[in-house]
């Protein structure tokens, strides 16, 4: 699933910099939970597969998780802020770069709404609540607000890293994960249906049919993770089958070809079958590239990829270089890209020796 990951990763770099000869792929907010989609099948299969018997230990699963995230998150963190100094500094106090926000509302800020960004920033756990809260400017306290665009100042604005807010719906997944994972298809499936309850009650009967309700909401977003356990128990019947690899070729190249061509395509609810179809394609298209090295090195830039790139949008745009239209999609997934390759060979290979040196063999 190596290269499905990295079209999604692209595709999020795409929707916040330009199309490239009009290729949009699935925009931003389809690939963030088709990704919940790959969490839910992933964190099944290795909950299922690889924490079990001297393993079968929540503070291991849950630590070894977060040694995946913070690393390389901590890593663009910390270049943001370095950045921000440069150009603060550059500019004689003229730009704060990730700052400014913080120097303009400091003074009516009160010290749990600080704590509150520190910690959000810092941790990554509850970036996502970020989306539904808005600063009270009078009392210096945080409000609830179903609509964080009604109000000043949107508070993504605080975050160093702010598409690292779907990280912060990944952790809360995770923290229940080793809860639902191993549970039987009759209790996840009524689960499924109560999310997706919640999701049109929210939406037809409250009105709440704007961002962040559409795609922020941790209880309606449960659904993408829960369909990637039944996806899961799909892989594991299908496995024990003779599928001829021509038919597993086809099903992934049709896959890819919906990721690449989704915006083109002239159908009526063409983001809910695309959702549709990858849920029931996905056993098939991890049968076929679960033992392709090279498909899982790529789809292992895809986490460094949606951490790094809007650092590299922001440098890219106060260099004043003129470019536009799909040059710029372009330039930006190519910087993207190498900066992810120098990220992993520098930060996450080593990582990774340490997460599996903690892991006992099962025999």
């Amino acid at each position: 699933m190596g290269l499905l990951r990295f079209l999604l990763a692209i595709t999020v770099v795409l929707g916040h910099s330009s199309s490239i000869f009009g290729f949009q792929l699935v925009g931003g907010a389809l690939a963030v939970q088709a990704f919940y989609i790959i969490s839910g099948f992933y964190m099944t299969l290795i909950l299922n597969e690889k924490y079990v018997g001297k393993n079968s230990s929540y503070k291991l699963f849950i630590s070894n998780r977060l040694l995946r995230l913070f690393p390389i998150y901590w890593t663009v963190l910390l270049l943001t802020i370095l950045y921000s100094v440069v150009v603060s500094i550059y500019s004689k106090g003229n730009d704060l770069g990730s700052f400014s926000y913080y120097a303009d509302y400091w003074n009516v800020m009160s010290i749990g709404s600080f704590i509150y960004f520190v910690f959000t920033n810092l941790f990554l756990f509850l970036q996502d609540t970020v989306m539904f809260l808005s600063l009270d400017t009078a009392s210096g306290n945080l409000f609830f607000t179903s609509n964080f665009h009604r109000h000043t100042p949107a508070l993504y604005n605080f975050l160093m890293v702010p598409q690292a807010w779907t990280i912060g719906v990944e952790i809360a997944f995770y923290i229940i994960a080793p809860f639902l994972v191993r549970r039987k298809l009759n209790i996840i499936i009524p689960l499924i249906l109560l999310s997706l309850l919640l999701r049109a009650v929210l939406y037809y009967h409250f009105n709440l049919k704007n961002d962040p309700w559409t795609y922020r909401f941790f209880p309606t977003e449960l659904v993408f993770f829960l369909l990637g356990i039944v996806s899961y128990h799909a892989y594991k019947k299908l496995d024990t089958l003779s599928i001829k690899k021509i038919y597993l070729q086809l099903i992934w190249l049709s896959v890819i070809g919906a990721t690449l061509f989704h915006s083109f395509l002239p159908i009526p609810h063409k983001d809910k079958l695309y959702l549709f179809g990858f849920f029931i394609t996905l056993p098939f298209v991890f049968i076929l590239t679960k033992n392709w090295k090279k498909d899982a090195y790529i789809g292992e830039l895809s986490y460094p990829i949606y951490i790094s790139h809007i650092l590299l949008f922001t440098i890219l745009k106060s260099l004043n270089i003129p470019i536009t239209g799909s040059l710029l999609g372009i330039t930006l997934s190519i910087l993207t890209v190498g900066f992810s390759l120098f990220l992993t060979n520098l930060v996450t290979k080593r990582i990774e020796r340490i997460r599996q040196k903690r892991i006992v063999p099962n025999r």
